[in-house]
């Protein structure tokens, strides 16, 4: 089971369910198309897949993601945001951004 909450009344707002087969990250893609545009839907570590990040980015208009960035993961810094926290965007091939291997 995955669940997408809103953040400041801790409703949930979707949830996608499935058996022991399914990963988390398929789970996942389920809840892509019932979030809304202008969003920013905070991931934990565990969702860090470039296919499903890609394709959550894809689904909408200004629809946006924050996780924490993977030891290792090669990226350019845009900007930064406060202390600790930088506006990155990740460098990708097109295999991973289709397949969701990172």
């Amino acid at each position: 089971m995955v669940c997408q909450m809103e953040l400041t009344s801790h409703l949930l707002t979707a949830a996608a369910f499935g058996t022991m087969k399914n990963s988390e990250n398929e789970l996942a893609e389920q809840l892509i198309e019932q979030t809304g545009d202008n969003t920013l839907t905070l991931m934990d570590k565990g969702y860090y897949s470039l296919g499903l990040l890609n394709a959550w980015s894809l689904a909408g208009e200004h629809r946006h993601w924050m996780i924490p960035l993977r030891k290792g993961a090669q990226y350019e810094e845009l900007r930064k945001l406060g202390k600790g926290d930088h506006l990155v965007k990740l460098k990708t091939s097109p295999q991973a951004r289709k397949s969701g291997r990172d």
